[in-house]
């Protein structure tokens, strides 16, 4: 929740900086590219604050944390990037006063460093999350996988071969 709080007050300085500041005649927050570094950075913050919810609802939940070690570990894997991402467009937005002691963006992205670290690697727990996720499906035998065509097809025509055949012209060759 502290990331959300980081992430939440990395996107609104950046809208108050794009609003407020003017350039070449107009809003910065006019400009394209600072429209779509806003919109990216909203999508982000929304999913993840998502993440955080969903997991600490299955956490409440099931209060049983081994159920939803790969939700943790979602988040703690999410967590560096949404930050980093989020405050690195605000300080591109806030220009040279970004990069600057006097806003608090350079530190944030630093904090989004030690956050990819100190938990553990996020490596890790992205591996955590996909042998969570793999224990979830079983095997195909077959040489390809379930959702390919040509054996979906086939399958459904075999399925429905006499609902196919009274829907085909007499003498109509299939």
């Amino acid at each position: 929740m502290r990331t959300v709080g980081l992430v939440g007050a990395s996107l609104d300085m950046m809208l108050e900086r794009a609003v407020s500041r003017q350039t070449r005649g107009g809003r910065l927050g006019d400009l394209q590219l600072v429209q779509e570094m806003i919109a990216d950075s909203w999508i982000q913050l929304q999913q993840f604050r998502l993440l955080v919810l969903q997991t600490a609802w299955k956490i409440d939940r099931y209060n049983d944390y081994k159920r939803v070690i790969a939700d943790i570990s979602a988040v703690k894997a999410a967590m560096p990037k949404v930050l980093a991402d989020v405050a690195g467009r605000a300080i591109q937005v806030h220009g040279s006063l970004g990069i600057s002691t006097e806003m608090p963006f350079g530190r944030w992205v630093m904090e989004s460093f030690h956050m990819g670290l100190a938990d553990g690697a996020t490596e890790v727990h992205k591996v955590q999350v996909a042998k969570q996720l793999m224990r979830t499906v079983e095997a195909n035998p077959e040489l390809f996988p379930s959702g390919h065509l040509p054996a979906v097809r086939a399958a459904a025509r075999e399925k429905y071969a006499d609902v196919i055949a009274q829907c085909e012209p007499a003498g109509a060759v299939g």
